[in-house]
């Protein structure tokens, strides 16, 4: 039995409930940071509450990324440096690791290409989701930090894989990143 803590977004809010229902009749504690997690800058504010909740936690799975990535007209910066980005991600992983967790992150899942871009409202691009990605990867190794392709995976099969809305997951995309998800877990309490 291991005590598992999930951190992220929407998107980890969406599959979380699967992963839930997974891994608990395995005997696993499955336990969900409160609310959404938002941008990196909210997890690492929540983390000093947040850690003495989770802070038996085997494994820890964690993402922040779509709405760092993504253009808000209603802030400043409009969208998250990249550096700035990368160093407190760096940051929340040394905080994660040293609860003596294992720790998992997990990459951000694309937006649909045709997803219109827009300067009034939440937008993404898929190029800046890819060079986003590569810094958190870049991160994670040197954190030691496996990471979680998420990105790949609803990639693999976009149409299938996210909502009307060209941005969440889908019923089916759910199920993958759950999965994928489920596996991550099991493989860490493994090793």
């Amino acid at each position: 039995m291991a005590r598992v803590t999930l951190i992220g977004d929407s998107i980890r809010n969406s599959y979380e409930p699967i992963v839930i229902d997974a891994l608990s009749p395995e005997g696993h504690e499955v336990w969900g940071a409160p609310g959404n997690s938002q941008y990196f800058l909210f997890t690492l504010t929540s983390l000093g509450g947040w850690l003495g909740q989770f802070e038996n936690s085997d494994v820890v799975h964690w993402n922040n990324g779509l709405r760092d990535i993504g253009h808000n007209p209603n802030r400043a910066p409009v969208q998250m440096p990249l550096d700035v980005y990368a160093s407190n991600l760096g940051f929340i992983g040394r905080q994660l690791l040293a609860t003596g967790a294992k720790v998992v992150f997990a990459s951000t899942t694309p937006v649909h290409p045709e997803r219109p871009f827009v300067n009034d409202q939440w937008s993404w691009r898929n190029d800046e989701i890819d060079a986003y990605n590569d810094a958190a990867r870049a991160v994670m190794k040197d954190l030691a930090i496996p990471v979680n392709e998420l990105h790949a995976i609803v990639s693999s099969d976009i149409e299938r894989f996210l909502s009307a809305d060209q941005l969440h997951l889908s019923d089916e995309g759910k199920q993958a990143c759950a999965d994928a998800v489920c596996g991550a877990v099991r493989t860490q309490v493994q090793s």
